[in-house]
């Protein structure tokens, strides 16, 4: 009787065993899988910068790229134009290129929204103002 007992408890300790090694092999491929798809990515993107690439950086600057130099260094440029600013970051300081970027269907925002050009958007918005008849208001009002 008790090697009966053995022998069932000897089985199920391969079966946790097996199930164990399952679900780790399950996890580390729910990790790596992705992680590895990102960094493909990121090195295509990085392939994909040449001088006169519109860029941002992981700190957030935007700027467009002046050089690139052989020690892995690009110089950029973050000024506005006709003042140039330029600075010079490492390669893997680069945490988009805006140029490969695709707009969406549903974003309706132009070119220049997404370039963060913040005047184009005031003033178009003042061009909209100006163009609106603020004489309409009042007839609307007189036809309720």
């Amino acid at each position: 009787m008790f090697d009966i007992v053995m022998a069932e408890g000897n089985g199920s300790s391969w079966i946790m065993i097996v199930v164990l090694l399952v679900l780790f092999v399950g996890m580390m491929a729910i990790s790596i899988i992705p992680q590895k798809k990102k960094q493909k990515e990121y090195q295509q993107m990085q392939s994909a910068i040449k001088v006169g690439t519109r860029i941002m950086t992981i700190g957030r600057l935007v700027g467009t790229v002046v050089a690139i130099n052989t020690d892995g260094t690009l110089e950029v440029d973050i000024g506005a134009k006709g003042t140039p600013v330029i600075i010079v970051i490492n390669r893997e300081g680069i945490g988009l290129n805006l140029d490969a970027q695709q707009p969406t269907a549903g974003n309706n925002m132009g070119a220049s929204a997404s370039e963060g050009d913040v005047d184009s958007e005031v003033s178009t918005d003042a061009s909209a103002a100006e163009t609106q008849d603020p004489m309409d208001n009042d007839k609307e009002d007189d036809s309720i």
